[in-house]
């Protein structure tokens, strides 16, 4: 099997997550063929608006922790010899291409041209209708909840204010936000300390996950969820102050030792 993946420019988080999975996917005999990067993007939120938001969000002793954390990744990508996805397509003879949007029309005749390939999403940006509705071709998200309960974005601190398990799934796209069948389910009743353990947890479970939701499509097996439908947006500060009345924390002094799980 060949797929694509859509990935959202953001250096941290989503260059080591494939990282791990493009070596992971390659030993099971399924080969990245494309990379498709796209401006980093949160909500409608694009460059330094995104780390703006987080300052004025979490206030100024989390975005320091926060940025902290950011750089000790940075740091060891450079160490490691892979700082970008350029770095990363071409040490694995990956196709790769910068996009402004998904209305590129590079990427809509590349789509176009495949038959049968499923495309991964890690990415924030929304998928125009005349992609999403091509015959052929399948676009898979991931969702850090169990879907359809808290579909949007940070999931994790809407969950921690409800008092609610936390979960992963898998999904086709359709034209509705994280609303496409459910192809891969799991919950995840351990608790976390933080928002940043809570994410190394999901980062650390990802390539198996998304190999299963793989293996379900294949066999056309769908997952019926019982959970609740609901929809939140981008957080605010009193979803924050919701979230620390809870003794939720989005990142602690410990984790800044624990990016070797990410690297």
């Amino acid at each position: 099997m060949n797929i694509n993946i859509l990935v959202d420019d953001e250096k941290c988080w989503n260059l080591n997550i494939l990282k791990r999975l493009i070596p992971y996917l390659k030993k099971k005999n399924i080969i990245v063929d494309h990379i498709w990067i796209l401006p980093n993007k949160l909500s409608v939120l694009r460059g330094n608006k995104i780390s703006i938001w987080y300052l004025k969000t979490f206030g100024i002793w989390v975005f320091l922790k926060l940025s902290f954390f950011y750089l000790l990744v940075i740091i060891n990508n450079f160490f490691n010899k892979i700082n970008n996805f350029k770095d990363l397509a071409i040490n694995y003879n990956i196709r790769y291409n910068y996009i402004n949007s998904t209305n590129d029309r590079n990427l809509f005749e590349n789509i176009n041209k495949d038959k049968k390939k499923v495309s991964l999403l890690i990415t924030n940006h929304i998928l125009k209708k005349k992609l999403i509705t091509k015959k052929n071709h399948l676009f898979i998200n991931k969702h850090s909840s169990l879907l359809p309960s808290y579909k949007g974005l940070m999931p994790y601190l809407r969950t921690q204010i409800d008092n609610k398990d936390n979960g992963i799934t898998f999904h086709l796209v359709n034209e509705k936000v994280d609303s496409g069948k459910i192809i891969f389910q799991k919950r995840i009743k351990m608790k976390f300390k933080s928002m940043v353990e809570f994410y190394l947890y999901i980062f650390d479970i990802f390539p198996i996950c998304f190999l299963k939701s793989l293996e379900n499509l294949e066999k056309k097996r769908f997952i019926k969820s019982n959970s609740k439908n609901s929809y939140y947006s981008i957080p605010n500060k009193i979803d924050y102050s919701n979230f620390s009345k809870k003794k939720g924390k989005i990142i602690l002094f410990n984790d800044l030792f624990k990016i070797n799980k990410l690297i």
